[in-house]
Protein backbone atom coordinates (compact mmCIF):
# COMPACT_ATOMS: atom_id res chain seq x y z
CA UNK A 1 0.00 0.00 0.00
CA UNK A 2 1.33 3.46 -1.03
CA UNK A 3 1.32 6.18 1.57
CA UNK A 4 0.68 9.95 0.40
CA UNK A 5 2.04 11.62 2.73
CA UNK A 6 0.89 15.04 1.19
CA UNK A 7 -2.28 13.93 1.81
CA UNK A 8 -1.38 13.26 5.81
CA UNK A 9 0.51 17.02 6.07
CA UNK A 10 -2.96 18.54 4.04
CA UNK A 11 -5.42 16.73 6.26
CA UNK A 12 -3.29 17.89 9.37
CA UNK A 13 -3.21 21.18 8.26
CA UNK A 14 -6.96 21.18 7.47
CA UNK A 15 -7.19 20.29 11.02
CA UNK A 16 -5.29 22.72 12.78
CA UNK A 17 -7.03 25.80 10.63
CA UNK A 18 -10.77 23.83 11.83
CA UNK A 19 -9.45 23.81 15.67
CA UNK A 20 -8.04 27.94 15.48
CA UNK A 21 -11.44 28.94 14.18
CA UNK A 22 -13.20 27.59 16.44
CA UNK A 23 -10.95 28.73 19.65
CA UNK A 24 -11.40 32.21 17.78
CA UNK A 25 -14.99 31.33 17.29
CA UNK A 26 -15.52 30.99 21.01
CA UNK A 27 -13.07 33.95 21.82
CA UNK A 28 -15.54 36.12 20.15
CA UNK A 29 -18.61 35.09 21.53
CA UNK A 30 -17.50 34.80 24.96
CA UNK A 31 -18.46 37.47 27.92
CA UNK A 32 -14.55 38.39 28.50
CA UNK A 33 -15.88 41.39 30.52
CA UNK A 34 -18.29 39.80 32.53
CA UNK A 35 -15.56 40.03 35.87
CA UNK A 36 -15.59 43.56 35.13
CA UNK A 37 -19.00 44.45 35.33
CA UNK A 38 -21.88 44.93 37.69
CA UNK A 39 -25.60 43.74 37.97
CA UNK A 40 -28.72 46.26 37.37
CA UNK A 41 -32.39 45.30 36.86
CA UNK A 42 -35.55 46.30 35.91
CA UNK A 43 -38.99 45.02 36.21
CA UNK A 44 -41.75 44.75 33.06
CA UNK A 45 -44.70 43.85 32.37
CA UNK A 46 -44.01 43.01 29.06
CA UNK A 47 -40.71 42.04 28.14
CA UNK A 48 -41.47 40.98 24.34
CA UNK A 49 -39.03 38.86 23.58
CA UNK A 50 -35.82 39.58 25.70
CA UNK A 51 -33.82 36.74 26.14
CA UNK A 52 -30.00 36.07 27.84
CA UNK A 53 -27.38 37.44 25.60
CA UNK A 54 -29.52 40.44 24.10
CA UNK A 55 -27.24 43.67 24.22
CA UNK A 56 -28.07 46.87 26.58
CA UNK A 57 -27.24 49.74 24.57
CA UNK A 58 -27.07 53.21 25.82
CA UNK A 59 -27.01 56.12 22.95
CA UNK A 60 -27.22 53.26 20.63
CA UNK A 61 -23.46 52.33 22.49
CA UNK A 62 -23.51 48.37 23.41
CA UNK A 63 -22.90 49.00 27.63
CA UNK A 64 -24.05 45.59 28.79
CA UNK A 65 -25.78 42.08 28.31
CA UNK A 66 -28.88 40.76 29.53
CA UNK A 67 -27.98 37.70 32.05
CA UNK A 68 -31.52 36.91 33.21
CA UNK A 69 -35.18 36.92 32.40
CA UNK A 70 -37.34 35.33 35.11
CA UNK A 71 -41.26 35.98 36.29
CA UNK A 72 -40.57 37.63 40.06
CA UNK A 73 -43.75 37.04 42.74
CA UNK A 74 -45.81 39.63 41.71
CA UNK A 75 -45.49 38.02 37.98
CA UNK A 76 -43.74 41.02 36.31
CA UNK A 77 -41.06 40.25 33.87
CA UNK A 78 -37.74 41.04 35.84
CA UNK A 79 -35.18 41.43 33.93
CA UNK A 80 -31.31 41.28 35.33
CA UNK A 81 -28.45 42.69 33.21
CA UNK A 82 -24.73 43.40 33.97
CA UNK A 83 -23.07 46.69 32.90
CA UNK A 84 -19.45 47.02 32.55
CA UNK A 85 -17.76 48.37 34.87
CA UNK A 86 -16.04 51.30 32.85
CA UNK A 87 -19.51 52.75 31.98
CA UNK A 88 -21.24 54.80 34.88
CA UNK A 89 -25.14 54.96 34.60
CA UNK A 90 -27.11 58.09 36.00
CA UNK A 91 -29.90 57.46 38.77
CA UNK A 92 -32.44 58.89 36.71
CA UNK A 93 -32.82 56.90 33.32
CA UNK A 94 -35.60 55.31 31.70
CA UNK A 95 -35.04 51.72 30.12
CA UNK A 96 -37.28 50.53 27.71
CA UNK A 97 -37.03 47.52 24.90
CA UNK A 98 -36.14 48.19 21.35
CA UNK A 99 -35.67 46.62 18.13
CA UNK A 100 -32.82 46.57 15.12
CA UNK A 101 -35.45 47.49 12.45
CA UNK A 102 -38.60 45.43 12.02
CA UNK A 103 -37.09 42.24 12.09
CA UNK A 104 -33.77 43.15 14.21
CA UNK A 105 -32.88 41.76 17.45
CA UNK A 106 -34.47 43.13 20.82
CA UNK A 107 -32.25 45.26 23.21
CA UNK A 108 -32.50 47.21 26.20
CA UNK A 109 -32.51 50.81 25.66
CA UNK A 110 -31.01 53.52 28.69
CA UNK A 111 -32.35 56.67 28.19
CA UNK A 112 -30.26 59.20 30.77
CA UNK A 113 -33.23 61.51 31.67
CA UNK A 114 -30.67 64.33 33.49
CA UNK A 115 -27.58 64.03 31.93
CA UNK A 116 -26.47 66.38 34.28
CA UNK A 117 -26.71 64.16 37.14
CA UNK A 118 -23.69 63.43 39.51
CA UNK A 119 -25.51 60.64 41.31
CA UNK A 120 -25.08 57.18 39.87
CA UNK A 121 -26.70 53.70 40.00
CA UNK A 122 -24.46 51.04 42.14
CA UNK A 123 -24.66 47.39 41.66
CA UNK A 124 -27.50 45.58 42.33
CA UNK A 125 -30.06 48.96 42.02
CA UNK A 126 -33.27 48.60 40.33
CA UNK A 127 -34.54 51.24 37.36
CA UNK A 128 -37.76 52.41 38.50
CA UNK A 129 -38.24 54.28 35.32
CA UNK A 130 -39.54 51.72 32.83
CA UNK A 131 -41.34 51.82 29.34
CA UNK A 132 -42.99 48.31 28.53
CA UNK A 133 -42.27 46.67 25.30
CA UNK A 134 -44.94 47.63 22.81
CA UNK A 135 -45.70 44.94 19.65
CA UNK A 136 -46.59 46.28 16.16
CA UNK A 137 -50.36 44.85 16.83
CA UNK A 138 -50.06 47.34 19.94
CA UNK A 139 -49.23 49.93 17.99
CA UNK A 140 -51.73 49.54 15.12
CA UNK A 141 -54.62 49.01 17.49
CA UNK A 142 -53.89 52.53 18.83
CA UNK A 143 -53.70 53.90 15.67
CA UNK A 144 -57.00 52.41 15.04
CA UNK A 145 -58.38 53.32 18.04
CA UNK A 146 -57.46 56.92 18.04
CA UNK A 147 -58.52 57.19 14.01
CA UNK A 148 -61.90 55.65 15.18
CA UNK A 149 -62.58 58.57 18.05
Amino acid sequence: MKQNYIETVLGGLTFLIAISFLFKFMEVNSDKKSEDSYLLKAKFLKVGGIMIGNDVKMSGVKIGVVSNVMLDEEYFAEVTFKVYSTINIPEEVSIEVSNDGILGNKYLSITPINRDNKNFLEADSEIENVKDFESIEDQVSRIIFLATQ
